[in-house]
C-alpha cells in the first residue's frame, strides 16, 4: 500500500508492457497515418489491454483492479501517432516547394526565410540524404526535444493543479472514468453479470467491425471510414455548407454518457457553424466573407470545405471564441481559483493525491516560463507580451474548462490547432516564417484526460501519483521511438511520395497554411474577432443564468460544439438519445448506471479486435511496396 491509504498500480509489468505498446504501435500507426491518413487511435487501446491481461493471465499470474487499469493507461500510450519530428521532415519538403518559392517577402521567396533551427537551408545537400540522424539536422532534433520536456513540464503542472481543483475539491464525476473503472473491473473480477453485459456488446463490435472496417483496410470495403460525406449532396440546397455521416461505431457508443442537454446544444452549435452560417456567407451574406464565396466552387468535399472555409471565414472567429471562452472560465471558476490561491499562500501543508498544488502551481510557472523564453529566443521579433498571453493565460485556461467540461459531461474540448497563428497574424503587422510555423509549448492538452484518470484512480484505490511516472515515460519513450521510425520510413521512401500517399494531402495542406499565412493573404481583423468574442460571451453569461433557472442549455455543450465538426457532434447526439433514452427505459435507470461503462468498453473493445485484424491485412497486402525504394 502506498500514500493515502491507496496501492500502487505501476509495477514492473505494466512497465514492460507499456515499453512493448509503444514499440509496437508507434510505429505502426505512423505508417498508418502516412498510408491512409488514420491511426489505430484509441479503439486498439482496449483490445491490447485485455490481450495483454489474458496474457498475464495463462502465464499463471493475476492481476490487481489497480494494476489493471494502469494497464489500460500503459497500453493507451501505443495510440500515440506522428511526434513533433515530423516536422523536420516536412520542412525539409516545404523548403523546395513551389508554394515556399512562389511567395516573396520583401523580395525574398518564404524557402529562403525557413531559419536553421527549423531546418537546414534548401541548398544543403542533407535533404537529399533522407535521414534526420546527420548534423545538419541536429539543431532542429535538439530544439524540438527541448520543446517536448518544456511542453510536458508546464502540462504536468496545470494537470494536477486542475485534479486538485475539479476532482479533490468540486468533485466533479468525470462519466468516462466508469469506462475506465469497468474495463479495470472486468480484467482482475470477471464477474459473471458485468461479463456478460461486456461480452454481449463486445460481440456487437466485432461483428461491425468485421463487416466495415477489415474489407475497408483491405481495399475492398463499401463503407467508407471515417464517415461517408454528404457535402456534395446537399450543395444543392446549402452550398458551402459541410456535412458527413460518421461510420465509426464508437463514435455513437461513446456519446452514450453525453447529458442529452449538452448533446443536443453540442449539435445546434455545431451545425449553426458549419452548415448554416457556412452556406449563407457563401450566398446571402457573401459581401461580408468575399473571399470564401469567391473560392468556393461547387463539387468540394468534406475536407476541402472545412480547410478553405477555415481559412478564409473562421480563422478569426475562432480566435475571438476561444478568448471568450477563457474570460468565461476565469469567472466562472473564480472563487474557487481565489480560495485554492490562499490556501497555497498559507504556511501550512495542503493534501493532495496527485501533487501537493504549490509545487503543481510552481511546475507549471516553470515550465510555461522555459517556454516564453525559448520563444523569445528563437524568434525575437515578435513582442514578448504574445507569448506570455499565449502560454499563460489562453492556453492554460482552455486546458482548465476542458478538464471542467470532461468533469460535467464526459468530453473535453476537441482540440482547435490555429489559435497561435490568428493571434500572432492579428497583433503583429510581421511577416516572419517562424513566427506562424513555430508556436510556444504550453499546457492544456492534456489536462482534461488526467484529470478523468486521477478520477478513476481515486474510485478503486489506485496511487495517482503513479499518473505522473506513466506520463513521464510514455512521453519520453513515445517520441524517441516515433522519431527512430520517422527515419527508418524516410530511409525506405521518400515523403512524400506513392509510398506513403496520405502525406502528398498532409504536406500540401500544411504548405497552403504556412504560406496564406507568412504571405498575409488571410482576412484577419479586430472586427472578425471581437464582435464573436462580445457575442459568445453574451450568450455563455445567458446561458448561464438560464441553466441556473434549470431551463434547457447547456453552456459546456455549446462551448464543445463550436470545436466539433457537425459529424462528430450528430454521433455525439445520437449516442446520447441512445444512452439517456434507448438504454434507460431497457435496463432500467439505475441498472444502465451500473453497467452502462462495461457496454461502452466492450463494445470499443470488439471494435478495437477488427481494427488491428484490418491493419494486419493492410500491411500483408501493401508489404510490396518496398521493392521499388
Amino acid at each position: 500500500m502506498s500514500e493515502h491509504g491507496t496501492r500502487t498500480g505501476l509495477t514492473w509489468r505494466v512497465v514492460l508492457i507499456l515499453i512493448g505498446v509503444i514499440l509496437i504501435f508507434v510505429p505502426l500507426n505512423i505508417y498508418s497515418t502516412f498510408l491512409i491518413g488514420t491511426t489505430l487511435g484509441t479503439v486498439a487501446v482496449f483490445f491490447v489491454t485485455l490481450l495483454t491481461a489474458e496474457l498475464v493471465r495463462l502465464s499463471g499470474g493475476s492481476l490487481t483492479r489497480q494494476e489493471a487499469l494502469f494497464l489500460y493507461y500503459a497500453a493507451g500510450w501505443g495510440a500515440a501517432a506522428l511526434p513533433i519530428y515530423w516536422l523536420i521532415i516536412y520542412r525539409s519538403y516545404y523548403v523546395h516547394s513551389p508554394l515556399a518559392w512562389s511567395v516573396k517577402l520583401n523580395g525574398v521567396p518564404i524557402a529562403e526565410l525557413v531559419p536553421v533551427w527549423m531546418c537546414p537551408k534548401y541548398y544543403s545537400p542533407a535533404h537529399a540524404l533522407r535521414t534526420l540522424f546527420q548534423a545538419e539536422f541536429l539543431l532542429p532534433l535538439l530544439i524540438y526535444t527541448i520543446y517536448i520536456v518544456i511542453g510536458l513540464m508546464a502540462d504536468i503542472g496545470l494537470s494536477a493543479f486542475a485534479a486538485h481543483m475539479f476532482v479533490e475539491r468540486l468533485k466533479y464525476p468525470y462519466p468516462f472514468s466508469d469506462v475506465d473503472i469497468s474495463i479495470s473491473t472486468f480484467i482482475s473480477e470477471r464477474d459473471p453479470t458485468t461479463t456478460g453485459y461486456f461480452l454481449v456488446f463486445f460481440i456487437v463490435g466485432l461483428m461491425y467491425g468485421l463487416l466495415v472496417y477489415v474489407p475497408y483496410m483491405s481495399g475492398r470495403g463499401l463503407i467508407p471510414i471515417p464517415f461517408i460525406d454528404l457535402t456534395n449532396i446537399i450543395q444543392e440546397w446549402l452550398p458551402g455548407a459541410a456535412f458527413a455521416i460518421p461510420t465509426v461505431l464508437s463514435s455513437y457508443i461513446g456519446g452514450m454518457l453525453f447529458p442529452f442537454k449538452a448533446a443536443t446544444w453540442a449539435l445546434i452549435t455545431s451545425a449553426t457553424i458549419w452548415l448554416v452560417l457556412n452556406s449563407l456567407f457563401t450566398t446571402s451574406l457573401s459581401q461580408y466573407a468575399p473571399e470564401w464565396a469567391e473560392e468556393y466552387i461547387k463539387g468540394m468535399g468534406l475536407v476541402a470545405v472545412q480547410n478553405r472555409s477555415m481559412l478564409r471565414l473562421w480563422f478569426g472567429p475562432m480566435l475571438g471564441f476561444s478568448l471568450a471562452i477563457v474570460t468565461y472560465a476565469v469567472l466562472m471558476i473564480a472563487g474557487e481559483l481565489k480560495m485554492i490561491l490562499q490556501d497555497i499562500k498559507s504556511r501550512g501543508p495542503l493534501q493532495s493525491s496527485v501533487i501537493e498544488p504549490r509545487t503543481a502551481l510552481l511546475l507549471f510557472i516553470a515550465g510555461s516560463t522555459a517556454s516564453v523564453l525559448l520563444y523569445h529566443i528563437l524568434v525575437p521579433e515578435i513582442p514578448v507580451w504574445i507569448p506570455i498571453v499565449f502560454v499563460f493565460v489562453i492556453s492554460s485556461f482552455l486546458g482548465i474548462i476542458s478538464a471542467a467540461s470532461a468533469g460535467r459531461i464526459a468530453f473535453g474540448l476537441p482540440p482547435y490547432p490555429f489559435i497561435w497563428h490568428t493571434l500572432v497574424y492579428l497583433t503583429t503587422p510581421q511577416r516572419i516564417y517562424e513566427a506562424f510555423a513555430f508556436d510556444p509549448p504550453r499546457a492544456g492538452g492534456g489536462t482534461a484526460s488526467f484529470c478523468q484518470q486521477v478520477r478513476a484512480c481515486l474510485r478503486v484505490g489506485a496511487n495517482p501519483r503513479d499518473l505522473i511516472k506513466i506520463w513521464v515515460i510514455g512521453a519520453l519513450l513515445a517520441n524517441g521511438v516515433g522519431l527512430l521510425a520517422l527515419d527508418f520510413f524516410w530511409r525506405i521512401a521518400p515523403i512524400p511520395s506513392s509510398a506513403y500517399p496520405m502525406t502528398f494531402y498532409m504536406m500540401l495542406s500544411n504548405s497552403y497554411i504556412d504560406t496564406m499565412l507568412t504571405g498575409g493573404m488571410l482576412n484577419i481583423n479586430i472586427y472578425n474577432v471581437g464582435i464573436p468574442y462580445l457575442l459568445l460571451l453574451m450568450i455563455l453569461f445567458l446561458g448561464s443564468s438560464l441553466e441556473a433557472r434549470g431551463l434547457f442549455f447547456s453552456c459546456l455543450g455549446l462551448i464543445y460544439g463550436l470545436y466539433a465538426q457537425p459529424y462528430v457532434a450528430l454521433a455525439m447526439f445520437l449516442g446520447s438519445v441512445i444512452g439517456n433514452f434507448v438504454m434507460t427505459k431497457a435496463f432500467g435507470r439505475d441498472r444502465w448506471q451500473r453497467i452502462r461503462g462495461y457496454a461502452i468498453a466492450g463494445e470499443i473493445s470488439g471494435e478495437g479486435f477488427t481494427l488491428l485484424i484490418g491493419a494486419t491485412l493492410n500491411l500483408i497486402l501493401k508489404s510490396g511496396w518496398l521493392w521499388p525504394w
